[in-house]
């Protein structure tokens, strides 16, 4: 990692010396001043939310590009923020928030990432409108849970691979073409060289954390698959991984006993015969993640394949737009733009003999 400024790389080389000397890829981080932070958010004007480590505000550089700035609290440890810094500079993938830079000065611990505009996964899929829930069909809900596996499976398969460990739909970021961009490395681990970690503080949020991680305090790849599993429940049914005293995996677990597990679907996506069969496979698939014995849960790598060949699958009547509906089409060149209410659902078309094809911008063909 190139570090700009002896101050800059002094901080990391003093605080994350334990983490630096596992990496591998060199990616320029830039260095903020208080001052210069102070002048990015305009002191701080816009809040974007707040969390147990802190706040996050909107910001614009020199040349106009939003940004969000992640301030942490006063007591923050360095070497945990070291950390983050550090794993989080390593993953250079299009579905993951780019990390720009951070200021590591003296209480005033701060990151600086591109700006996500469309919220998270979380708000789509629990967080209605007047009109109640927001339209949300079932290709658009594969399309982000693809490529969010594919981010996770190329964090697993790292030169260092990196453990996320906290995986669930608040941290899974929609931009303004609605697609997905991992977030919030806290508590990311780098990997050792047997692939496992062990920590005597449990991590994660309740829903979401691997209840082998609970017993052994020992995480693993597999450790990300149970949660994504959980994410992939929460997606087919519109129900949150924990409600009061209600869990999800235990309902579907109950479900899956006495053959019940359709009265689970959500009622929008389980509109057909052929659909509900393909959210049957999903429900298959999660319930491999949520396997207790880890070895028999899959690799990121076999989710996102399953997951792709699903898709490819899911019909589409002639006629039809990719979000179920008619109306509210924009015809522009090579581009279709699909409305939904205020969501925006955007694809590219390229000409391949005659023909208009469809594929997913910066990702694989549907």
């Amino acid at each position: 990692m190139d570090y700009q400024g002896n101050n800059f790389n002094d901080f990391f080389q003093t605080n994350g010396h334990f983490v630096l000397k596992r990496v591998d890829n060199n990616y320029k981080l830039r260095s903020f001043t208080e001052k210069e932070i102070e002048h990015i958010t305009d002191r701080y004007s816009t809040s974007l939310g707040n969390g147990s480590f802190g706040d996050v505000y909107k910001g614009r550089l020199d040349d106009q590009r939003p940004v969000a700035v992640k301030r942490y609290k006063n007591g923050t440890k360095k070497e945990e923020f070291a950390k983050e810094v550090i794993v989080h500079s390593q993953i250079n993938h299009k579905n993951v928030v780019r990390l720009l830079g951070c200021c590591t000065e003296e209480n005033a611990l701060m990151i600086v990432m591109e700006f996500i505009c469309n919220g998270n996964l979380y708000n789509i899929l629990h967080c209605g409108n007047a009109d109640g829930p927001i339209p949300f069909p079932l290709d658009k809900r594969l399309d982000i849970a693809i490529e969010s596996a594919e981010a996770l499976s190329c964090m697993h398969s790292m030169y260092s691979p990196v453990l996320h460990g906290d995986i669930k739909p608040a941290n899974i970021l929609l931009d303004e073409k609605y697609l997905p961009k991992l977030s919030d490395f806290g508590i990311a681990r780098l990997l050792s060289t047997d692939e496992a970690q062990r920590t005597k503080t449990v991590i994660g949020c309740i829903g979401y954390v691997d209840p082998l991680f609970c017993q052994s305090g020992i995480l693993t790849t597999k450790s990300d698959v149970y949660s994504f599993g959980v994410v992939l429940l929460e997606m087919i049914t519109r129900k949150k991984a924990t409600d009061g005293a209600t869990s999800l995996t235990q309902c579907f677990a109950e479900a899956l006993g006495g053959k019940k597990v359709r009265q689970l679907f959500d009622v929008e996506i389980a509109n057909d015969k052929k659909k509900v069969k393909l959210i049957e496979d999903i429900a298959k698939l999660a319930a491999t993640c949520l396997k207790l014995e880890d070895k028999m849960r899959p690799t990121m790598v076999e989710v996102a394949d399953r997951l792709r060949r699903i898709r490819k699958a899911l019909p589409q009547r002639k006629g039809e737009s990719s979000t179920g509906i008619n109306n509210g089409l924009i015809r522009t060149g090579k581009a279709i733009v699909a409305k939904v209410s205020h969501v925006t659902w955007w694809h590219e078309t390229i000409h391949i003999a005659g023909a208009y094809v469809r594929v997913t911008v910066c990702g694989r063909a549907a």
